[in-house]
């Protein structure tokens, strides 16, 4: 019996061994000792099992996630426990206020299970990440967010925010390290304390037992899908009198997403409007997931258009043009081209076996103002650089751009008095630049492993740094998905590990300061983020 067997022998909980595999497979982990603790008591007891054995303890949730913040990929993981919150740490209590509401939700609860108990009793957020299968835990972690900015003439309800989920935290509890004890421990912060500010965006740092959240009263929306507008129009560099730019669509409906397939001229634009009373003609449903033409494609499909794509490479752009051609016959065919209803019925609408890609993913900071010349200037690089690798006879990028906008997690949206600014969201304010008031979130797709991929995203990962760190914006990278790429891949450049990502964060030393005080052992971290989260 090895070392590690004599440890686990010990183990206070019940064991089983499962295999990782985060969303685009780029990353697994083969017989991965994994406990479901019941109740607090038991997951401080994990804890400290762990701190005791040599272990390190990671959350594991839906597993709907790119970047290495769980686990190393490959067999570097003996000495992991994974903890399955979703099992039993699921619960979640709402309660009623004056103008809005909050509630206390346990972090393995999934994003369906949450919106459906908050739409029970009258509440809904402004938006949130398309997938159902997410934990609350796990979107808190990445600050994951939707498209949501103020249409003109709107006011934010009370207990709203334009920002990214993490932006309504009220309060969290997270495991710490008790000094005088000698012991991991539950710790609550409350949203004023300078404290809070890291595990407002954790990336795993800790272990989050459960988070306090605002919420508004829930809107009726209106969901649109467009999908004639030229791409000359919609990415145009400035807005004039007639054209549908994504600028017009923030200006009238405030919450708006382009997803554009390659080698295709009209993307599938929607439009989410607050909308109290039904439109005439338009379809009203009362559950989530309508879009069954795109959200219930089986990982089978997945891995054979992959291959089609790596071994056929100039059936690239007859393939994204299959793919819009699918979108416009399932909307017609579907007749969900309009919808209306409550929020989460039109937020939700990625289910688990949609097509499994790859993406890259950066928040361009700038003025709403200046969104549409961000977004255009992406767009015409994006062009230039596909035409280049087409000369080549290469199509590293098989599938979609998708565009969102977002407000940024401004601490006054807190119903906390003294709210404090989340340390690593990507949607921070920038100090000193008050009119940088949108969030630009930009990803751009293909099949994992496609040739020439890596070079395409390094090429365009250089550009997006020196084009939009600027007197008129900041760039930062999306947590969840992927970024630093370097010859050996995503997450592995040295100097967006080591300068460029930590000079994004102002707060980064005392940042680091802060996890380390409470998490001195290290326990609750992977190989990439012992790596990523030190003091520069």
């Amino acid at each position: 019996m090895t070392v590690t067997n004599k440890a686990l022998a010990s183990l206070p909980l019940s064991k089983t061994y499962i295999d990782f595999e985060n969303w685009s497979k780029e990353v697994t982990g083969k017989d991965l000792v994994c406990c479901a603790p019941r109740n607090a008591d038991e997951l401080v007891t994990l804890a400290n099992w762990a701190y005791k054995n040599g272990y390190t303890v990671r959350a594991v949730g839906f597993k709907h996630n790119w970047s290495p913040l769980t686990i190393a990929n490959g067999n570097q993981n003996e000495k992991v426990i994974l903890v399955d919150l979703t099992r039993h740490l699921n619960k979640v209590t709402i309660t009623k206020g004056e103008s809005y509401g909050y509630f206390t939700a346990q972090a393995g609860i999934d994003m369906e299970t949450l919106l459906t108990k908050l739409e029970k009793k009258g509440y809904g957020f402004y938006s949130t990440p398309a997938p159902g299968d997410l934990t609350l835990g796990g979107i808190l972690t990445i600050d994951g967010h939707g498209t949501c900015t103020p249409a003109n003439g709107e006011t934010k309800k009370p207990g709203g925010t334009y920002g990214t989920v993490s932006n309504a935290i009220m309060a969290m509890t997270i495991m710490a390290w008790n000094e005088q004890k000698q012991s991991y421990e539950l710790k609550t912060l409350q949203r004023n304390d300078p404290e809070i500010a890291p595990y407002l965006t954790a990336l795993g740092r800790t272990l989050v037992y459960d988070v306090t959240m605002q919420v508004p009263v829930n809107d009726k929306m209106r969901c649109e899908s467009i999908v004639d507008i030229h791409i000359d129009e919609l990415f145009a560099p400035e807005t004039k009198p007639g054209m549908r730019t994504m600028e017009y669509y923030l200006n009238t409906c405030g919450r708006a997403e382009a997803i554009w397939f390659p080698f295709t001229e009209y993307p599938w634009m929607k439009t989410w409007t607050i909308s109290p009373k039904r439109p005439r003609n338009v379809k009203q449903v009362n559950s989530p997931f309508n879009y069954s033409f795109s959200d219930q494609v089986p990982v089978q499909i997945s891995d054979l258009i992959k291959s089609i794509t790596n071994n056929k490479a100039d059936l690239t752009p007859a393939l994204g043009n299959m793919e819009m051609e699918l979108v416009k016959f399932g909307l017609r065919e579907t007749l969900t081209s309009d919808l209306w209803g409550w929020s989460k019925n039109l937020l939700l609408y990625v289910r688990p076996d949609t097509l499994r890609v790859t993406a890259n993913g950066y928040a361009i900071i700038t003025s709403r103002a200046k969104a549409q010349r961000a977004i255009h200037d992406f767009i015409q690089q994006y062009l230039k650089m596909v035409d280049e690798y087409k000369a080549r006879n290469s199509y590293p990028m098989s599938c979609a751009i998708e565009i969102r906008v977002t407000g940024l997690d401004k601490p006054e949206d807190s119903v906390v008095p003294g709210a404090v600014t989340p340390a690593l969201s990507a949607a921070r304010p920038v100090e000193g630049h008050p009119e940088r008031d949108v969030a630009i979130w930009i990803d751009n797709l293909t099949m994992p492993d496609t040739p020439d991929a890596l070079q395409f995203y390094i090429e365009m990962e250089e550009w997006v740094f020196n084009h939009y760190n600027t007197p008129d914006s900041t760039v930062r990278v999306e947590w969840s998905k992927g970024w630093g790429y370097g010859e050996k891949g995503a997450w592995t450049s040295e100097k967006m590990l080591t300068s460029v990502v930590p000079s994004c964060y102002p707060d980064w030393n005392k940042t680091i300061d802060i996890f380390d005080k409470n998490d001195p052992h290290k326990i609750f971290t992977s190989p990439f983020m012992r790596k990523l989260l030190v003091k520069r």
